[in-house]
């Protein structure tokens, strides 16, 4: 959801490799190649590899880290990418696990050296720990089996030694974790939530002491020891000084003194000793609900962040009863985009990581954005602090349409953000973005990269793609067109309105004709190279091969009743002079199946 995967696909023959680029969208069926790659089936075996993925899955627990200065650790789509800022590339992509319902928290230890990756599965939830200098899975945590069986981790901590592991189990049962990283086993386990089972968002071990594990969560705050393999509680006066006021904690972090911060949802900031021992609640708390929904300290004090892009620092005050003060308040703003208007804005800070110097703040927000913020001493002193992406905006939510062009190294995007981007795969930047004021479901790139057509939810359009805007020229009368497609060379385009499927003349947008036959809405079409034929697939199951040369009668079919296809290709073969065209199509039984003249030849698992 909302990310968008360039892949290297490679033939491996026996003695060497060689392959051509993929662009991909993450969590979309579609996808296009940008070159060739001859795969010879008896020889050689096809393997793919991520080259670039831009996005950010914004509903992970810690999704950003720095492993260096100029290195940080993110979760893009179903993987977790290390970005070197200085030389703007992913040096390493970590995969997600198959079978996984994706990326639930991340967790980088104390020294940098590994990283902790939690996803859900149907069964039970795991946790991959990965070396991060060598890119390889060095440990594989999985919760254990029985009636409690947690099929999620919503948070992951590493100890200060680096040696221990916490992870947070989710509903119903809230299960505490804390393993032994270098054997891979559970040390203990304790169930933290309250009687009526209220949610838990954190975890963390206390910094001087390795075995001492605090959770928080709604109207909860604990402290558990670890003593011979079983958590016992330490009692804390939080519980019984608020419990009138039924407070949910949020979030909270280990200040550089080893004191705990910790948050609440209507905005107080709570200030505990080591050993949970409850002193104040700051005066510089904002009080707002919302306002202190993640807190990451530094040598100062401690950063926040909360909802409508805010964020809060606070440095240590000389004046003991009021202990911190804060020192700047910066609202993210979702930002301009270049030959753009204004995005649907930043929304709440998710999460916030504070570089080794000191010098940065990278935040990560609810709509899937990556920021980064100056903190030195000057920067912090100015008024206007400016508010970068630390490599491009990306889509919000969810990616419905792509294409890639034929004489360009572009790709073009759109989603539910309403929003259109033009990508560059060499030059791995984002050329172009554009908001526009109805959601677009789908997008074609003409093959000189001068054109676009998008189907809006109110009209399809034809589109000029300029240096530094994207200009209608042409709209017609088809509304929420999920499926639109340009010729091979760019004289036509096929639009998809519900059953029919229209071709036009691309430069004068004439009707060419009206493909009917489908008995549901068609999900997928494809122009055979020569341009002469466009083949469909769709929700009633059946494959259409239309001539449209000859005014577009159907030249052949074949259906299977009960599947709903999703997409289709077509390839075409020379034979003593005799044109054959093979289609490919994929659906609901999750099949691969080869169509000829009508005829289901063959079906790959």
């Amino acid at each position: 959801g909302g990310s968008l995967a360039w892949v290297r696909i490679a033939a491996m023959p026996a003695g060497g490799a060689g392959g051509a680029d993929l662009a991909a969208s993450g969590g979309s069926a579609l996808e296009r190649t940008a070159g060739s790659a001859a795969v010879d089936r008896d020889s050689r075996a096809v393997s793919l590899a991520h080259r670039h993925v831009f996005g950010l899955k914004s509903n992970v627990k810690g999704n950003v880290h720095f492993t260096e200065e100029t290195q940080l650790l993110y979760p893009a789509g179903h993987n977790t990418v290390l970005y070197q800022c200085d030389q703007k590339i992913q040096s390493k992509i970590f995969p997600g696990t198959e079978s996984s319902e994706g990326i639930t928290a991340l967790a980088v230890s104390p020294n940098k050296k590994f990283v902790a990756v939690c996803e859900r599965f149907q069964e039970r939830a795991t946790c991959s720990i990965f070396d991060i200098g060598t890119g390889k899975r060095r440990r594989v945590l999985i919760s254990a089996a029985g009636e409690d069986t947690t099929k999620e981790f919503v948070c992951a901590a590493f100890s200060s030694d680096n040696k221990l592991l916490a992870t947070q189990g989710g509903a119903p049962d809230w299960t505490l974790q804390l393993w032994a990283v270098d054997k891979g086993r559970s040390n203990g386990s304790v169930k933290v939530s309250n009687q009526t089972g209220s949610e838990i968002h954190e975890c963390s071990c206390n910094p001087q002491d390795s075995n001492v594990v605090c959770v928080i969560g709604d109207g909860v705050f604990k402290l558990f020891r670890l003593m011979e393999g079983s958590f016992k509680p330490i009692p804390n006066q939080l519980s019984k000084l608020r419990e009138a006021a039924n407070q949910n904690y949020v979030c909270h972090t280990w200040l550089h003194d080893d004191r705990l911060i910790v948050c609440s949802e209507s905005g107080d900031a709570l200030l505990f000793d080591n050993g949970g021992e409850f002193k104040m609640v700051l005066a510089c708390s904002p009080g707002e609900p919302g306002s202190l929904l993640c807190v990451a300290a530094f040598s100062k004090g401690f950063v926040a962040g909360g909802e409508n892009g805010v964020i809060r620092v606070f440095e240590r005050s000389d004046d003991t009863k009021e202990m911190f003060r804060k020192a700047k308040e910066v609202k993210l703003d979702g930002g301009a985009e270049k030959g753009g208007h204004m995005g649907p804005g930043a929304g709440s800070v998710t999460a916030l990581v504070v570089s080794p110097s000191e010098e940065t703040l990278v935040m990560a927000t609810s709509s899937s954005q990556l920021l980064q913020l100056s903190l030195s001493p000057s920067d912090i002193m100015k008024e206007d602090s400016a508010v970068d992406n630390v490599l491009t905006s990306f889509h919000s939510g969810q990616i419905l349409g792509v294409d890639v062009c034929v004489r360009k190294p572009l790709v073009v995007t759109c989603g539910i953000d309403k929003s259109v981007r033009i990508w560059n795969y060499i030059e791995r930047t984002q050329d172009l973005c554009k908001h526009f004021a109805e959601e677009a479901f789908s997008v074609a790139f003409h093959p000189s990269g001068f054109h676009l057509i998008v189907g809006f939810s109110d009209k399809l359009r034809l589109m000029n793609l300029l240096m530094e805007d994207i200009r209608t020229y042409k709209e017609i009368p088809i509304k929420a067109c999920r499926e639109c497609r340009f010729s091979h060379g760019g004289q036509f385009f096929a639009a998809v309105n519900s059953n029919t499927i229209q071709v036009y003349k691309t430069y004068t947008c004439e009707v060419v004709c009206n493909l009917r036959g489908h008995q549901s809405k068609v999900r997928s079409v494809c122009w055979t190279p020569d341009d002469s034929k466009l083949v469909s697939t769709g929700a009633d199951g059946a494959v259409y091969e239309y001539d449209i040369i000859k005014e577009g009668r159907r030249f052949s079919d074949w259906a299977q009743k009960g599947t709903i296809f999703s997409c289709i290709v077509a390839h075409s073969s020379t034979d003593n002079n005799t044109q054959t065209n093979t289609l490919y199509v994929v659906g609901s039984d999750k099949m691969l199946k080869e169509i000829q003249s009508g005829k289901n030849i063959n079906s790959l698992e």
